[in-house]
């Protein structure tokens, strides 16, 4: 079996950080899931604020999963300060994810690190027991994303719009969830294993590669 460190798996785990870095400042910071958060509630709710709001909550939830799920391997301490951080605030009831801005920010081997590792444990359960359980949480918040109405699957127009607004054309997008959807719908289980998939293979062929856009 090839390894998560060949070049179509970094080359795809590149991929998805440049697309947290909405800022294209060579970083990652909860200022990027703000600015994300904030566009795609707008395109995701469109005219109905309150699936808006619902929209942004999940996408900064998923950058407090991000960010914590990497605070243990920071060589640099920055991680450290930004849990310790975190808990000060919200002992204060500060708004937590506007306070820690300025100390945190994840760079691109960072990244890549902290998912070879994900990846080693979905290949070999026990390499990294400790992140399986952090990486399931972020799932489930992803799927939670598209899933605001909450009837268990992602329909077809919130995949292609989801597609489309990362530069996805329409009707590659269309093609790819008839590959992986039953009818207009991709139900909870299959779309969780997707993305489970996506972290861990790194065959370019594998119909888990076009969920790009939802992790």
């Amino acid at each position: 079996m090839a390894t998560a460190s060949s070049e179509f798996w970094n080359e795809k785990m590149t991929r998805l950080f440049h697309l947290y870095d909405v800022d294209r400042d060579g970083s990652i910071t909860p200022v990027d899931f703000e600015i994300l958060a904030d566009k795609l509630s707008v395109l995701v709710g469109q005219g109905d604020s309150s699936k808006r709001e619902n929209y942004a909550g999940a996408r900064k939830l998923l950058c407090e999963e991000i960010m914590r799920a990497d605070a243990n391997n920071d060589k640099n301490g920055n991680n450290i300060y930004f849990i310790f951080f975190f808990h000060i605030c919200d002992n204060k009831h500060f708004h937590a994810s506007k306070t820690i801005y300025c100390f945190y920010s994840m760079f691109t081997e960072e990244w890549l690190d902290f998912h070879r590792r994900l990846a080693a444990e979905l290949r070999k359960p026990g390499t990294h027991p400790e992140l399986l359980e952090q990486l399931t949480r972020r799932i489930n918040t992803t799927f939670s994303m598209l899933d605001l109405n909450h009837d268990g699957h992602i329909a077809r127009d919130e995949w292609v719009k989801m597609c489309t607004f990362f530069g996805v054309d329409k009707d590659e997008a269309d093609k790819s969830f008839t590959s992986i959807a039953d009818g207009d719908k991709l139900q909870e289980s299959k779309a969780k294993m997707l993305f489970y998939d996506y972290i861990k293979t790194d065959d370019p062929n594998h119909v888990s590669n076009c969920c790009l856009c939802f992790l």
